[in-house]
């Protein structure tokens, strides 16, 4: 309450932060569609590998097993903490393909000479999580501002018992 010199300022900042929420909701709606039509766009051209070379070159036939050698991803969700804005942010980690530290790349598992619509199809997916964790850093900016709108509001209730 120190911080404001009058409920203006306070009713001011408000209007602000629902206004950018609301941008963020915006932003992570079309972020969310964006996702949806790359995933349909890679089931699709994974359907259209399917079909082009039968169904059986590209299943989980191709997939380890059990008994196969551990693997790690090529691409990892990394979480920081960003202190500035005291806000946890993700980042994709990308690693490079290394036998040694057991970083393979599953495209090989579908044999050497690889169809693009399974090249096209593996870059939408990635595309989408991309975007899955662009959503995700916005989700935290909304949640963020709604705990903001949460204390100015406690604090425009002070300014409206002092009035009375």
């Amino acid at each position: 309450m120190d911080l404001f010199k009058n409920i203006v300022e306070v009713k001011g900042l408000l209007d602000k932060i629902y206004l950018q929420t609301l941008e963020l909701i915006e932003e992570d709606v079309s972020i969310k569609i964006n996702i949806e039509k790359l995933t349909n766009e890679g089931t699709l051209n994974l359907a259209k590998t399917r079909y082009n070379q039968g169904s059986n070159t590209v299943s989980i036939t191709q997939l380890p097993t059990d008994d196969d050698r551990e693997f790690f991803a090529l691409k990892t969700v990394e979480r920081t903490s960003d202190i500035n804005s005291n806000c946890t942010q993700f980042a994709l980690e990308c690693h490079a393909v290394d036998k040694d530290s057991n970083h393979i790349d599953p495209i090989n598992w579908f044999g050497v000479l690889i169809p693009q619509s399974l090249k096209i199809a593996r870059e939408k997916y990635e595309k989408a999580i991309e975007l899955s964790i662009e959503s995700a850093n916005v989700r935290q900016k909304i949640a963020k501002n709604c705990e903001l709108i949460r204390k100015l509001k406690r604090i425009k209730r002070q300014f409206e018992k002092i009035e009375e």
